[in-house]
């Protein structure tokens, strides 16, 4: 069922201040009778005083002012000491949204600026709140998060990050006050990340010039305002969702706006370059925002003949889910291939629920940006000269569809996911079938080999080394971190969280971090749990901590490799599957018993020269291994397989060559003496209640087979 606005519900008190700013509410409407008295009361119904209201009708063909007119007597009865005027024009301005504005700014004799668009709602506290930050002189701007609902006033979405934050940096996760030249740099040279001018208070200025400009813009006049305006003062940022942004669904995308649009984002995109001295991380997020443009530009025909040479590639996925670090990497090696030149469609199955469009936007809001096309269930869009399973379970869906040749991208041995039984055998036998198999790691390629007798290519783990590195500002604490993820039985959360409460009796001062997991769980030990968190906040957890530690019983997890990259030691389980990836330099791998992994985090901690070189190591072998290493040896894999025989042989040996860490004396007597407090179970009850007990199992049994009868 979807979430109704309504913000009539519970209505907020007033606030009583003697002394309010002055604040005048414009309000401009174009044939939205349907939703003006809503935009009016939600104005109305602010707890801040409401100084002015000025409503202005652009020549509506529908009966708004009639519907306004109405309102405003009641208003005039209800609220006789606020200022309230309709202005009506006698010709339409022609669709320049920026004439009414400055009309309004003319027209209102307020301090402070609120341009309400007349289809919009907002909060009762929405004003209240974004006044605050206009105690700073120096504040211009102040506007915060935008949910968005639809005409019925369902509720699409409670914010709107998923149209503005484009690389998912959870950077307006918290509430900010920065001058104009941070927010022009960081925000507003890629792109226009104050979506809707509703949810906007402005220091009422004479912004006229500016205005004029901007009505040269067909749809980034407003992106154009704000970056001009900036160029002086500060901008605050209120992440709370207390505007609500109509979208009607019924915008047309077409060639030519398409192409209005990427020249408009263009020429702003280069003012701003021109005015500032940008990092190379905003250039490449600047081309970014461009990207998204391409694929909707009309096409010249020397371009659609070689988009029509392009080599075309299936992915066959399965549902995507929040913190998934397989489908990360799989949509990093997608946007690999679109980069490449290749192009890229994926599929995932069709669930009664989901939507082509809902899949793109958890893939783009949980992963990373990608320009693939999307889809929910199997009616291919077109003739594929290479399809990709990814997991077990889309294996006979592949086997199924057509495709000129078949592979398999492996990240992890998953029959160990299962217990010995059919599902372990029939993940087993998706080796089987002859698909060509592209691997993560050197092992699996191994495996494939070994236990399979077929020919696997491989790339190597690698790090986003713009993200995880050492940091100069964080301060190093007595801590560890785990990666806890009890969904995923391959992550040994029992043994870490047994090998954590150990290590915190040996060493009670440590601090322990938990993360990876939204599960809400209670720990017997003193610990934080972090749940998930952005990848940036991964970083610093990694530069504060002195151990970290991620178990994987499978293929290795690529956590290590970021962990080693952010100069934190690792510990991890001494198994055949982390022997051919993982350095012996800048990680220990341990017996996989509880008191042995206790044992190698307490020997870290207590051996601070032992743990700085294997951080030091750990950073400087990971600048061998960036993410566009491991892309490039993919993109290579897939030309193979498109152009080859794809039988390349390899000698593969294990990467690491030390023993496994054994426990120490002080852990195996700390295990001894908590299984010693272990309480053993004793049943002293008698016979006859063990017959009661058996009788009353009896006659549930006997409900139960009447009742399914």
């Amino acid at each position: 069922m979807k979430k109704k606005v309504n913000i009539y519900k519970k209505p907020m008190k007033k606030l009583a201040i003697e002394d309010p700013k002055k604040v005048s509410v414009i309000v401009p409407n174009y044939n939205y009778a349907k939703y003006i008295i809503e935009r009016i009361d939600s104005i109305l119904m602010q707890t801040y005083p409401i100084y002015e209201l000025i409503i202005l009708d652009d020549c509506s063909p529908d009966n708004s002012v009639e519907v306004i007119q109405e309102k405003i007597k009641q208003i005039k009865k209800e609220y006789p000491n606020l200022k309230v005027q309709l202005i009506v024009n006698e010709k339409n301005s022609g669709g320049c949204v920026f004439k009414q504005w400055k009309k309004g700014f003319d027209a209102s004799t307020g301090d402070f600026i609120w341009i309400a668009e007349a289809d919009d709602s907002a909060e009762n506290n929405f004003v209240e709140e974004l006044m605050k930050p206009f105690s700073d002189s120096e504040v211009i701007l102040s506007y915060c998060e935008s949910a968005r609902i639809d005409g019925d006033n369902n509720l699409i979405r409670l914010k709107s990050d998923d149209l503005y934050d484009m690389c998912r940096t959870g950077e307006w996760n918290h509430s900010y006050i920065w001058t104009g030249k941070e927010e022009n740099i960081n925000h507003l040279s890629v792109t226009n990340t104050i979506l809707n001018v509703s949810s906007v208070i402005w220091r009422k200025r004479d912004y006229t010039k500016i205005f004029e400009e901007a009505g040269e813009f067909k749809v980034a006049g407003d992106w154009y305002i704000y970056y001009n305006i900036l160029k002086e003062g500060k901008i605050s940022w209120n992440c709370k969702s207390l505007n609500y942004y109509r979208k009607h669904g019924n915008s047309v995308s077409t060639d030519v706006k398409a192409e209005i649009e990427l020249n408009e984002i263009c020429r702003i995109q280069n003012e701003i370059s021109k005015l500032y001295d940008l990092p190379q991380e905003i250039k490449e997020k600047q081309e970014l925002r461009r990207s998204f443009m391409y694929p909707l530009l009309p096409k010249k025909e020397e371009e659609m003949k070689q988009e029509s040479n392009k080599k075309k590639i299936a992915w066959v996925i399965p549902h995507p889910g929040k913190g998934s670090g397989g489908h990360r990497t799989i949509i990093q090696n997608v946007n690999a291939l679109i980069k490449a030149g290749y192009e890229c469609d994926i599929y995932v199955e069709e669930d009664g629920v989901s939507t082509s469009q809902t899949v793109r936007d958890k893939i783009n809001n949980w992963y990373e940006p990608c320009t693939a096309g999307v889809y929910v269930g199997f009616d291919l869009k077109k003739e594929y000269d290479l399809m990709f399973a990814t997991g077990w379970q889309t294996i006979d869906f592949v086997r199924k569809l057509p495709a000129k040749k078949k592979a398999y991208f492996i990240q992890d041995y998953e029959p160990w996911f299962f217990p010995m039984g059919d599902q372990y055998i029939i993940t087993e036998n998706s080796y089987r079938y002859g698909f060509l198999p592209v691997t993560i790691g050197r092992w699996l390629a191994y495996k494939m080999k070994k236990e399979f007798g077929t020919s696997a290519e491989s790339f190597d783990f690698g790090a986003d080394i713009n993200i995880y590195k050492p940091l100069k500002n964080i301060e190093k604490e007595n801590a560890i971190c785990f990666v806890y993820q009890p969904e995923k039985p391959r992550r040994c959360d029992y043994i870490g969280l047994k090998a954590l409460k150990l290590v915190k009796a040996m060493r009670p001062n440590t601090k322990i971090y938990l993360y990876g997991s939204s599960a809400e769980v209670n720990f017997d030990f003193e610990c934080e749990n972090l749940h998930i968190i952005p990848i940036e906040k991964c970083n610093e957890l990694y530069n504060k901590c002195k151990v970290g530690i991620c178990m994987s019983a499978s293929n290795p997890s690529r956590i290590p490799f970021e962990m080693m990259a952010a100069g934190l030691p690792v510990v991890e389980l001494y198994r055949e599957n982390n022997l051919y990836d993982l350095p012996d330099g800048g990680v220990l791998l341990s017996e996989p018993t509880p008191e042995a992994i206790a044992s190698s985090i307490v020997y870290l901690l207590d051996n601070p020269e032992e743990g700085r070189k294997m951080s030091e190591f750990g950073t400087n072998y990971m600048k061998d291994y960036p993410l566009e290493k491991g892309f490039e040896q993919f993109i290579q894999a897939v030309k193979d397989m498109l152009e080859t025989d794809y039988q390349k042989e390899k000698e593969i040996n294990p990467n690491y060559n030390k023993p496994a860490f054994q426990p120490t004396k002080e852990a195996r007597e700390v295990i001894l003496e908590e299984v010693k407090q272990e309480p053993i179970y004793i049943d002293n009850h008698g016979t006859l209640y063990r017959m009661a007990r058996k009788g009353y199992r009896w006659i549930k049994r006997v409900i139960k087979k009447i009742i399914k009868r």
